[in-house]
This record gives structure tokens, sequence and C-alpha cells, in this order.
């Protein structure tokens, strides 16, 4: 028996996502958790016998920290294969979940039968990402490649928070901020992008989708993951096991 658990901070998103996994003949849907740190508190607590083959993650809008990306890459590394389900608004941490090395990309606007597809595909051992995850991922044709945290001091500082700031919440020197965000313009620069102004540089962020306009928008589900009711449970919790 194929074994699965659901990552997703959306509860109706999450249960109706364990309703269509539970319909795949062959595989059982082992828990649900609300974050990728929960997850890894439901394995220290749970028997390697019943760990999931397969990780359905809802990647979240904000950006992920360090230890989240460490902690999926050790489940990648533990043999987890994962199917990530993104949005627009994820757009660079889609990107820092594919660079993790996850097998799966899909999207909320996708149908209910693409992520059955792509689960059955991802548990055979295969990658899929759909057209609209693609259209997410992938870096323009004039994009620029930025490291982890090139890619996170950024992402803060077209936010709108000062250098100094944004290396208070990344935890690092002010300094090294302003190293990362001068090696940030220099990239753009070399690819004939010059970001003289913030507004410049947060215009360039925000094209190649390593940062929002807005940074958290409204947790809004799509009808197709809502249109129908709440099922009835279908796999343990994670806080039951």
């Amino acid at each position: 028996m194929r074994r699965a658990l659901i990552v997703d901070e959306f509860v109706i998103q999450r249960a109706r996502i364990e309703q269509l996994l539970t319909g795949i003949a062959g595989l059982e849907v082992v828990g649900v958790c609300n974050t990728i740190r929960e997850f890894v508190e439901w394995l220290r607590h749970t028997e390697r016998t019943r760990w999931p083959h397969l990780l359905v993650l809802g990647i979240p809008f904000d950006s992920w920290s360090p230890n989240d990306i460490s902690a999926l890459t050790a489940l990648r590394e533990a043999g987890i294969r994962v199917l990530a389900l993104t949005t627009p608004t994820a757009r660079m941490t889609a990107r820092r979940v594919a660079d993790a090395g996850a097998e799966g990309f899909i999207t909320t606007a996708d149908s209910e039968d693409d992520l059955v597809a792509a689960a059955e595909i991802v548990l055979r051992g295969g990658t899929i990402m759909t057209a609209r995850a693609h259209a997410i991922i992938r870096v323009t044709s004039e994009g620029t490649r930025l490291s982890a945290q090139e890619a996170r001091v950024l992402a803060l500082y077209a936010g709108g928070l000062t250098i100094g700031r944004a290396a208070d919440v990344m935890g690092i020197r002010h300094d090294t901020a302003r190293k990362y965000l001068n090696r940030v313009r220099d990239k753009f620069t070399s690819a004939g992008r010059p970001a003289r102004s913030k507004l410049e540089l947060a215009q360039i962020a925000w094209a190649d989708g390593y940062a929002e306009p807005s940074l958290r928008p409204g947790p809004g589900i799509q009808q197709h993951l809502v249109s129908t009711r709440m099922p009835k449970s279908g796999g343990r919790s994670a806080d039951s096991a």
C-alpha cells in the first residue's frame, strides 16, 4: 500500500485534496499537517514503516525560512517524493522548492483531474510540471537567477523594508545584507537591466517573480477545490498519530 501525507495551511483545501487522494486505488492518506515543520515533528513520533511515499505540499504565500528549505531537502534525501501545489503569489517560494528537488508542480488553477494524475505520476517515480506551474516557476527570458539569500533580501527590500530592517528579519549583519543587495544590483546590471533606485529594483523584482507588489494577499481558495462538501475523515490527522 502506498502512503501519502498532505501539508497545507488551508483547512478546506487540505480536506478536498485528502478526499481526492483517498480516491486513488492503493493509496492511503496517513496524515495531514498545517506546516512543513509540523510534518517533521510528526515524522519524529511515527514509525518509519508509516512514513509517506508522497508529500503533497501546499506552498504558502510567505517566503520560507532557510530552515524550512533545509527540512524539505532532508525529506527528499529520506526518499519522500514531493508534489507541490502553488499559486502566482507564492512564486519565489515555489522556485526555492523546485531548487530543493520537488518532483511535481501543479497550481490551484489546474483541475482536480490534473492533481490526481500528477500524484500518480510522482508516485510512479516520474516528474511533472503543468503549464500553469511552469509559467509561475520559470525565470523569464530576461530574468536573472539569484541565490536564496540574495532573493530573500531583495524580496524584503522590494517589499518596502530598509536594508537594515531586512537584515534584522533575516538575522544577519547589516553590512552582509547590503553586500547581498549589491550583488543583486550587479547581476541585474550585467544582464542589461540597471536599477539605480529602489523603485527600479522593486519593479525588476516584481517582473521576475522574486517579490510581489502585495506580499500577502487574502487567502482565496480556488472554487474547484471547495465545490464539494467537506469529506468524512479519510485519513488520520497528524495529531492523532
